[in-house]
């Protein structure tokens, strides 16, 4: 009897080992590619949910405008455009990414547009990104072929 069993015959000591069953498992499992992957989805699905801290990002998509405030406690990705206040802690300004206002945030990168107020911790403007306003920030990377002007203030 296999020790999974549900229905195990009374313990009769030294006939235990003897009358135990194996099982064969040599045949593959038919299971479909589309099980597989729900079940994978579902299980990194748990595991995200299990980890505080770790949770999916807000987008704001290609061609959609939000005017008004955000508020994050997560992480937000601009690929739109967005007028007004931003607060989050981090965010990401696609290329295709314009915002115009007030953007608070612990990091922040910048591919695409921003023009404005920013209080950030740790700032990074890539190579196609253009800036323009008051910038606040602790640390700051400017990657070559960028376009910044207005005031920047080290915290």
């Amino acid at each position: 009897m296999s020790i999974f069993s549900k229905n195990s015959p009374p313990d009769n000591g030294d006939d235990k080992i003897a009358n135990e069953q194996v099982d064969d498992y040599s045949e593959p499992a038919s299971v479909s590619t589309e099980d597989q992957a729900a079940a994978y989805e579902s299980m990194v699905r748990n595991e995200l949910a299990s980890r505080p801290g770790i949770a999916k990002p807000s987008i704001i998509s290609e061609g959609f405008t939000f005017e008004g405030t955000i508020t994050s406690d997560g992480v937000l990705n601009i690929a739109g455009t967005v007028r007004g206040k931003v607060t989050a802690k981090s965010v990401l300004i696609d290329a295709s990414g314009q915002v115009e206002g007030e953007l608070n945030s612990e990091q922040l990168v910048i591919k695409g547009q921003l023009k404005g107020e920013v209080n950030c911790d740790d700032l990074n403007i890539g190579p196609l990104a253009r800036v323009d306003g008051a910038i606040s920030y602790k640390y700051i990377h400017i990657q070559r072929g960028s376009k910044v002007s207005g005031k920047f203030i080290k915290n």
